[in-house]
């Protein structure tokens, strides 16, 4: 029996709520931790702000092991295998392995890097930030500040570049929305549960507002794959592409080539 039957599904009730147990702590860091802490640590900003989303990040990981541990009792890898859709790519019709799917998320990247690298979306965030102004990313928001001769050897970058890829593309930000809540959004939203999968991503960004047009765009292409050939891997290749810039930008700061 297919796994989009076998799934019990949430209610709007439980996906709200468990969307907001994982979007209120990183609304709180930026706003309301951040302004305590910055005059007080004398770590870099940009640095301890980075450091707060990784553990934002990791307390999904957390939340979502709780919510597996209730729903399946032991662990097992079948039954982590079903419940999280962690096979290959399964084509709809004739529920067989369907590997080629895989070669679809190429196009997707992309295009979700033309819309990312061309700029047409700037102009909506520059108004969100005009629009709310107290929203507005702080610099030490925004990681390319990190850019600096201050960081030259300092490797301890890399470990925290690299802590930060697992949880945002795998552990954390995946593994909480299109491993937990995904599969568990079809009775809910229907065959929407992809569409509106990518409004909640989008939305958990609200620490960093004048981002969410772009993320909205991108954000409906990583859930997109995943619900129609019920597989968690599409949305980890597309999302997880942005490791590779990020890493070779922060080797690059180490080493004094930026």
């Amino acid at each position: 029996m297919h796994n989009e039957i076998e799934i019990k599904q949430y209610s709007i009730g439980k996906i709200l709520g468990l969307w907001a147990l994982v979007t209120l702590p990183m609304f709180f860091i930026r706003f309301g931790l951040m302004p305590i802490l910055v005059p007080i640590v004398s770590l870099h900003p940009g640095i301890l702000y980075w450091m707060l989303m990784i553990v934002g990040m990791i307390w999904q990981f957390v939340l979502s092991v709780i919510l597996l541990k209730r729903e399946l009792g032991h662990l097992s890898w079948a039954k982590l295998k079903k419940r999280l859709w962690l096979n290959h790519p399964v084509h709809p019709k004739t529920f067989k392995v369907y590997k080629l799917a895989y070669s679809f998320t190429i196009p997707i990247i992309l295009y979700a890097f033309f819309f990312e690298s061309s700029g047409l979306f700037a102009f909506i965030g520059e108004a969100m930030n005009r629009i709310f102004p107290f929203m507005a990313p702080a610099d030490y928001a925004k990681i390319q500040n990190l850019v600096s001769p201050e960081f030259v050897g300092d490797w301890y970058l890399l470990g925290i570049a690299l802590v930060s890829c697992l949880f945002n593309y795998l552990l954390g930000e995946e593994l909480f929305f299109r491993g937990i809540l995904l599969p568990k959004m079809k009775g809910v939203f229907g065959k929407w549960d992809w569409a509106m999968n990518g409004v909640l991503f989008a939305a958990y960004h609200l620490h960093k507002i004048s981002d969410i047009p772009l993320l909205l765009v991108g954000s409906f292409f990583y859930g997109f794959l995943n619900a129609k050939y019920r597989s968690f891997w599409p949305s980890v290749i597309i999302h997880g592409v942005e490791a590779i810039p990020l890493l070779i930008a922060v080797t690059a700061v180490i080493l004094g080539l930026l």
